[in-house]
This record gives C-alpha cells, sequence and structure tokens, in this order.
C-alpha cells in the first residue's frame, strides 16, 4: 500500500476506493506512521495529509472516515469546518480524534473544535492497537451504511420518477383515446375511470369505484353484465358484452365492454384492464338495418303476392291472349312507376296529392275532364302502392266503358277528413259523370276485387264501388291514422 500525502486542494488520491479509505492527520510525532502500519496489515487504505486544508479537500472529495489528531486541530480550521458543514443531507464523515492522555481539563475552544467535527469519538494515546483497528472499521462501516441508503434513496428517487413518468404517460393516452378506460383489483373491484368515463356519463369522480359502476348500467342488463364478469373474474377468460350505459344526458347508450387480465410470473390474476366504447350509432344503424331487410322482404312479398294475382286473373278473365297482354302490361307498368317514386322516398311517407296525380297523369286527355281536389295528407308507401293500383284501374275502365269513353264525361276524384263519433275518418271518392249508362258487370274482374279487397285492408278500412245508371262511383273510408299505419 502506497502512502499518499495531500497538501493541495487539487492533489488526487492513488487509492482503490477512497470512500472505503482512512484520511490521517497527525504532523507530530510517530502516530501517522504507527496508524499506517497498524492499519496495512488489516488491508485498510490511508490517505496521509499534511494539513487542515487538505483535510478539508479530501472530505469533499468523499473520504470513508478521519483520523486526527487533538493538537492538528488547533491550527486552524475554517475550511474544514466548512467542508463538514456542507456535506451532503446523507453524508456525515466519522472523525476519529486522537487525545492526549494527559488532557485532563480541556478548554471551551479546544470542546468546541471537536464539536464542530459532529460525528466524532475520542482515542487517548498511546495507542491501543486493537481499540484503534476497531474503531476504525466501525467508522468504515457507519460510512458504508451511508454510502448504500444514499444508493438506496438514488433508485427510489429514480423509480419514482419513472413511475410518475409511466402514470403520466398513461394518463395523457387513456385521456386522448375516445374511449372510457378503467382498471380493477384482481377481485374486480374498479379503482381507476379514465376522464372519458367521467365525462359521458357526468356521474361525481370516484362515485362509481369498488361495485357502484353497476348503477349506471340499464336496469334490464345489470343482472346479465354481472353474470358475465363474475365469470371471467373466476376463469381468468377475457370479458366482452354489449349493454346499455346511462349517459350524462340521461338517455340509455348502447357500449361494448371488455376486459383483459394482466397475469403474473405464476399466473395469477394482478389486474384488470377494460374499456368501454359507444357504440350506440351502430346498434341503431344495425336494428334500421334489419329492419329495413325485413320490411323489404315483406314487400317484395306482397308485391310478387299481387303480380301473381294480378296475372292469374287476368288470364282467366280476359276474352283473348292480347287483352290479357295488353292489360298485364299495363298494370305491372303502374306497379312499377309507383314503386319508382316509393324507392325516390326511400318508401317513406309520401303526400296523397302526389300519388294521384302521378296515377291519373298517363290517363289524362289534356282536356279538363277530370278534377282533383283534397288536403295533401300525409299517406305510408303500402297505401300509395295500393291506391296507386286502384286508381289505375279506375281510369282504365272510364276509358274503356265510363265517363271517359265519349266527350264530355267528367271525373271527379276528392278526398277529405270528418270528424265522427268514430274519431277522425279519412273519406275518398271516385265519381264519373256524363259517360254511357252504367250497369253492374255480371261479373267481378280483377281490378274490382283488388279495389274493394286488397285497397281496404291497406287502410284498415270499407271500400265499395257503385254501379249507378248515371255514372260508377267508388268510395273508401278509413280511420285518418289508416293511411300510415
Amino acid at each position: 500500500m502506497n502512502e499518499i500525502v495531500v497538501q493541495s486542494l487539487s492533489q488526487r488520491y492513488d487509492v482503490q476506493n477512497l470512500a472505503a479509505s482512512l484520511a490521517v492527520l497527525a504532523p507530530r510525532g510517530r502516530d501517522a506512521a504507527v496508524v499506517k502500519q497498524l492499519l496495512a496489515r488489516e488491508a485498510i487504505e490511508t490517505v496521509v495529509v499534511a494539513s487542515l486544508d487538505g483535510l478539508a479537500a479530501i472530505i469533499t472529495d468523499g473520504i470513508g472516515a478521519v483520523l486526527v489528531t487533538e493538537e492538528a486541530l488547533a491550527g486552524g480550521g475554517g475550511a474544514l469546518q466548512i467542508a463538514v458543514g456542507e456535506q451532503a443531507t446523507w453524508s456525515d464523515v466519522p472523525f476519529i480524534v486522537l487525545a492526549n492522555g494527559a488532557i485532563t481539563n480541556r478548554s471551551d475552544q479546544a470542546s468546541n473544535r471537536l464539536n464542530a467535527l459532529q460525528n466524532a469519538v475520542l482515542l487517548s494515546r498511546p495507542l491501543h492497537a486493537e481499540e484503534l483497528i476497531r474503531s476504525v472499521r466501525s467508522a468504515l462501516t457507519a460510512r458504508g451504511r451511508q454510502h448504500q441508503s444514499r444508493t438506496q434513496m438514488e433508485q427510489l428517487r429514480l423509480r419514482e420518477k419513472q413511475l410518475h413518468e409511466s402514470e403520466a404517460k398513461f394518463h395523457a393516452i387513456a385521456d386522448f383515446v375516445d374511449q372510457m378506460i378503467w382498471s380493477t383489483t384482481p377481485d374486480g373491484l374498479h379503482d381507476y375511470f379514465n376522464h372519458r368515463w367521467y365525462e359521458f356519463t357526468g356521474v361525481p369522480e370516484g362515485s362509481t369505484n369498488g361495485e357502484e359502476w353497476n348503477g349506471v348500467f340499464h336496469a334490464d342488463d345489470q343482472a346479465r353484465a354481472w353474470d358475465r364478469w363474475n365469470h371471467s373474474l373466476a376463469t381468468g377468460e377475457p370479458y366482452e358484452i354489449e349493454y346499455r350505459l346511462r349517459h350524462r344526458s340521461g338517455e340509455y347508450r348502447w357500449v361494448l365492454g371488455r376486459a383483459q387480465a394482466v397475469l403474473g410470473a405464476n399466473g395469477e390474476i394482478q389486474r384488470w384492464y377494460g374499456s368501454c366504447t359507444d357504440i350506440h350509432e351502430i346498434k341503431i344503424a344495425e336494428e334500421q338495418r334489419q329492419l329495413m331487410l325485413a320490411e323489404m322482404n315483406h314487400r317484395v312479398k306482397n308485391s310478387l303476392a299481387m303480380v301473381h294475382a294480378m296475372v292469374s286473373q287476368t288470364l282467366r278473365q280476359a276474352e283473348s291472349l292480347v287483352d290479357a297482354k295488353a292489360s298485364i302490361e299495363s298494370r305491372i307498368s303502374m306497379m312499377s312507376q309507383a314503386h319508382d317514386r316509393l324507392v325516390q322516398s326511400t318508401w317513406t311517407n309520401t303526400h296523397i296529392l302526389e300519388v294521384v296525380l302521378a296515377a291519373l297523369a298517363p290517363h289524362s286527355n289534356g282536356e279538363g275532364r277530370t278534377t282533383i281536389g283534397g288536403p295533401d295528407l300525409p299517406i305510408g308507401s303500402k297505401q300509395a302502392l295500393a291506391l296507386t293500383m286502384a286508381l289505375h284501374e279506375l281510369a282504365t275502365n272510364a276509358i274503356k266503358y265510363g265517363a271517359w269513353l265519349g266527350e264530355i264525361g267528367q271525373v271527379d276524384v276528392n278526398w277529405k277528413v270528418e270528424n265522427t263519433a268514430e274519431g277522425e275518418m279519412f273519406i275518398f271518392s271516385w265519381i264519373e259523370s256524363d259517360g254511357p249508362k252504367v250497369q253492374k258487370p255480371e261479373r267481378r274482374g280483377f281490378g274490382s276485387r283488388m279495389i274493394e279487397q286488397a285497397l281496404a285492408g291497406y287502410f284498415s278500412g270499407t271500400a265499395e264501388l257503385r254501379y249507378e245508371p248515371d255514372g260508377l262511383s267508388f268510395d273508401l273510408k278509413a280511420p285518418l291514422a289508416g293511411l300510415t299505419g
């Protein structure tokens, strides 16, 4: 072991570990040599310094412990007191002071110098080897524990900083996404909800912790959600379910709830992390799509049934295939036009005036022989289609046999709403006049059957054809609600 004498603040120390070494300041006599020799046998490194300023410097640089003679402290020591006082909060350098055994009454000044060292023990001279070695080992051990505590403290601070940064990143991400994020303890008790959850539900922060979250579920979904959640808690299987949550507006909205367990090294559940995604618009759109498909299926079947009946009865009652072909083409064409109008309105309600005008337009002679009037009431798609077909049959009959066959015949088409004892009633009339004399046909064709039976059924009312000598007339009477029901 090499002896290093420190004489200035800038000198470095040739030791393997300064924090485990002993600084020695004993400028008189053989104390320094004796201490160095004793400690060398114990493999304890020493750094011999020549002055109090050198001792102050080596304390600042991080020496493990200090052995100093009491008389060396009498040489001033302002720099030493500063170095001792400016130690880090974790640092408290141990001092071993070699006192003169002859000193029995120490002056106040000498006592103050010892007190200024803060952490000092006294050894009397002449030195006892075992006492010295034990004192040095004790001081260096205590100093080592200080360094360990500092290292642990720095590690804790680093971990705390990393944890804080990680938590800040998590919250930043969790609050940024447009989803409700939550977490629970292994037994399923909720202990975290992100900002989006409180924004969506409008509940006070913390009010849904534990098991209180189920209170914002729709009453019809609570038992089902609990059963699925308890199954996942018991098995560790992922949690996925659709349910309705109460929105801050008071409305219940459909959400998709999902959760995944985080497992430890032994497969035990450590936490659950989950999310809720607002799927209300998608859910409603899907329900509407299913309703639309069902409605389309219903309408297609009805249309095919009408075409089947139309073709079947027309063929059965026509005098020739030529007449049957013309009738079928005319009727199917009118159905097609009616369907086109309904498609343009996406099969929603239309208005009765538009239906009447469109149905009679192909038969108009442009001579003002038709009057049309009535309130422009909304009418449902199926009612619109049925009325179009009925008006087509009535117009066709008027051209062939009725008011429009001659040159002066008139057709009056009107409708109104009347308040009756049965409630508001819709009354629709077709009245022909100034045409050929009318005789009731011996048999009823497809047109009359469709008008009196099918049309009445679509409107949930009654329909009647009257073959008066002065002209054919038709009356439809139905509840006002039957126009759109």
